[in-house]
């Protein structure tokens, strides 16, 4: 829970998923050598970058220390191409925080022309509404049991009427599956929205986010419960070992406040939160800027992940959800 930003009003995403960027960043064409020029001015911006915004300052100054010595060792001479420097800078960075949302991308290819000689625009918004705003496939199934994939968490203005229509979609289901075996993270905003849908409780805490620049924000559900919340009805969530950041979180919570069972397998554990920063020219870092920390036991899942209720193969999750949906509903 991408928990994404602190999501400085929503730019950071609890999982800005790393997953998501990637498949951003990582397409400018990086064949060429690293010239030692690069290099150097990289991995000094990278270690000033990560000491001043890591969220830990003690682990900070070791990771931005590892990066400084290992630079004049020699350890990033010759490195045949831009990826491969990324992916060394990243390795390092985790043998000190073993943080997986700390990550060195190459710069986006949106910055390059295409053949035309213009620069390719995509909006955010066109991206969002394409993806439908991370709303893959609703459906209600036998036994009036209400599906819905939800494949990331867009910043609530995103995505507030596509979860307001699936939610109404939903809302007479006897029970509900969630989703997040493809999640890739997203605002924290918007997992509480979402999970203000299953409390009638009125701001209702789930988590906090302490930011090491700004302090602590709170989340907690809704002040006015959205039209169709439902807290009587059982929830299930699916997860996968590809679950990340706040999709991680959406089920952590719901578990943690005894709201869901959750079916499948053990999440990334992807929990710090984190916004991308320009390193150079050529790249650009994902530094997580905050650590959750959840309202019944101040724990999260950094390094962990989301143990499953019930433990399912992926692709086997829906059908076993299904099953015990269709079996709590006899049962009540």
């Amino acid at each position: 829970m991408s928990f994404r930003s602190h999501l400085l009003v929503s730019v950071q995403s609890f999982g800005l998923s790393v997953i998501l960027l990637c498949s951003v960043l990582c397409a400018r064409d990086g064949s060429r050598p690293v010239e030692s020029g690069l290099t150097r001015e990289t991995v000094e911006s990278l270690a000033k970058v990560v000491r001043q915004e890591y969220f830990e300052a003690e682990t900070a100054e070791q990771a931005g220390q590892r990066l400084t010595e290992a630079l004049a060792k020699g350890r990033y001479n010759d490195v045949p191409s831009l990826p491969k420097l990324a992916r060394r800078l990243t390795r390092d960075l985790f043998e000190v925080t073993k943080d997986s949302q700390l990550s060195v991308f190459v710069a986006r290819q949106s910055d390059r022309e295409d053949d035309s000689g213009k620069k390719p625009v995509v909006s955010r918004e066109e991206r969002g509404r394409k993806a439908n705003f991370g709303v893959k496939h609703v459906e209600v199934l036998a036994g009036n049991v209400g599906y819905l994939n939800l494949t990331h968490f867009y910043r609530p203005e995103e995505a507030r009427d596509a979860l307001a229509a699936t939610m109404c979609l939903l809302r007479n289901a006897d029970a509900l599956i969630l989703d997040m075996r493809e999640n890739t993270g997203g605002s924290p905003e918007t997992v509480t929205l979402l999970a203000s849908y299953l409390f009638a409780e009125p701001n209702r805490p789930l988590f906090k986010i302490i930011n090491r620049q700004s302090g602590s924000q709170q989340y907690s559900t809704a002040d006015k419960p959205p039209p169709g919340h439902d807290e009587s009805r059982p929830v299930f969530v699916l997860t996968s070992a590809r679950t990340f950041s706040a999709g991680e979180g959406l089920a952590f919570i719901l578990q943690e406040q005894k709201r869901a069972t959750i079916v499948g397998e053990t999440t990334s554990g992807a929990a710090n939160p984190g916004r991308p920063f320009a390193i150079t020219d050529s790249f650009e870092a994902v530094i997580p800027t905050g650590r959750v920390a959840t309202a019944v036991r101040g724990s999260n899942w950094e390094g962990v992940g989301v143990k499953p209720d019930v433990h399912s193969p992926a692709a086997k999750a829906l059908d076993a959800a299904h099953a015990l949906a269709t079996r709590a509903l006899k049962d009540q």
